[in-house]
């Protein structure tokens, strides 16, 4: 094997053995990732060894600028809830949770030669509705940790809440659409038009090809979510989370104690 290779297999062994310990990751590691590419390599090596055989339904994409290439990562079926939604605390080293714009498809994109274009991924879109995406980290210094160690670590997903949402999604104004993020009641965030590139659906395309080239493609059904709206806030067991697209509809999530 390859010192590359065994710098891969070195960092998703340490990471699999994190998920089920319970455990954390040293970022500083010897084995930490060179690059995007092999980040989804420790992914897609993390994925098969937690989740053998099951095939991923569900995509989170972000991007922090329209000139910063996006990144992505699988998010295993049981990582999906519907909203409104009771998620133990328990086993959770930290709790952040991100207010979310997600879309789901009404129709296969599979891999093909020509990539496709934004009018075709919005006509394979069924809808866009509300997420909430609950973070964590299998890294012990995840606050410092290299961008790409973060990326192997499944960008930091630990679960993501399905709320309701609209069919009619192109009548949306994502540039001007408010969104609140409620803890216990209380409003912990406030925002108007705050998706770092303005406008979600733009991340379509390039997920859409990202997932055709590593894993067959988007199918009907399938889930992306697209990044956060309000920043990553953190809550502690016990807490009632709710995030609110006025006009779009909510989703809801308990973390039980």
């Amino acid at each position: 094997m390859s010192t590359a290779g065994n710098s891969v297999e070195r960092a998703a062994r340490a990471l699999i053995g994190a998920h089920r310990s319970g455990g954390q990751v040293s970022a500083d590691a010897a084995f930490a990732p060179r690059s995007a590419e092999d980040a989804y390599r420790i992914q897609d090596r993390v994925l098969a060894e937690l989740h053998p055989g099951v095939r991923v339904s569900a995509w989170k994409a972000g991007s922090s600028h329209p000139d910063i290439e996006p990144t992505a990562a699988p998010i295993a079926g049981s990582r999906l809830h519907q909203s409104p939604a009771s998620l133990p605390a328990r086993g959770f080293r930290i709790i952040g949770v991100e207010a979310e714009i997600a879309f789901r498809l009404s129709r296969d994109l599979p891999p093909r030669e020509q990539s496709y274009c934004e009018y075709e991924v919005a006509d394979a879109l069924a809808e866009a509705f509300v997420a909430i995406e609950l973070c964590d980290s299998r890294l012990a210094d995840w606050h410092d940790a290299d961008p790409l160690w973060k990326l192997a670590d499944f960008q930091m997903n630990a679960a993501l809440v399905l709320g309701d949402g609209r069919r009619d999604w192109r009548n949306i104004d994502f540039a001007a659409q408010p969104v609140e993020l409620l803890v216990d009641g209380a409003r912990r965030a406030s925002r108007r038009g705050s998706h770092p590139l303005g406008n979600p659906f733009l991340l379509l395309p390039w997920a859409a090809a990202h997932v055709a080239r590593r894993s067959g493609g988007l199918r009907a059904g399938d889930v992306v979510t697209t990044g956060s709206w309000t920043g990553m806030e953190f809550v502690l067991p016990g807490a009632q989370v709710v995030a609110r697209f006025p006009g779009i509809g909510e989703a809801s999530v308990r973390l039980a104690v």
